[in-house]
């Protein structure tokens, strides 16, 4: 377990310095009025502070022998949520953000949850719609336009 958390903070936090170059590069703006290269030079810092986190507990922790899969491990449910992120991205365009968002929030919530139906397209409906409302209208952030988003 330690070598891998060692290995892997490492790698974030290399992946987290090159993030913060690369925002850099572009206008970052201030708080007030933040610009295009804000939003990754945050969250650059923040992945590089879990990065640091990582390490140290890394550094902490002795030495114990972990496998990859646990043994309880929800194998399923790792496999149908990877299924799931890979038909989120392929429908995205061609549904919309809405559209893409309820059906993935309500697979994940019904088949690798366990929740019940009502409790799925409740879940999938106040997400979508919230997750919407907050990068369109309070952010103003364009998003992948479907036959939903047309009839607001």
């Amino acid at each position: 377990m330690r070598k891998y958390d060692i290995v892997s903070g490492l790698f974030l936090l290399a992946l987290s310095l090159a993030i913060c170059a690369g925002s850099l590069r572009l206008n970052v703006g201030n708080l007030t009025a933040p610009s295009s290269g804000f939003f990754p030079l945050m969250s650059g810092l923040v992945l590089g502070i879990f990065s640091i986190l990582i390490l140290f507990e890394a550094r902490k922790s002795g030495k114990e022998i972990v496998r990859f899969w646990a043994s309880k491990a929800n194998k399923k449910g790792i496999y149908l949520t990877f299924l799931f992120i890979l038909v989120y991205a392929l429908l995205l365009e061609h549904l919309g953000f809405i559209g893409t968002t309820i059906l993935f929030f309500f697979l994940v919530s019904r088949f690798v949850s366990g929740h019940r139906w009502a409790i799925a397209v409740f879940f999938a409906l106040v997400t979508s719609f919230s997750t919407y409302f907050v990068f369109t209208i309070l952010l103003h952030a364009p998003l992948p336009r479907g036959f939903l988003e047309r009839m607001f």
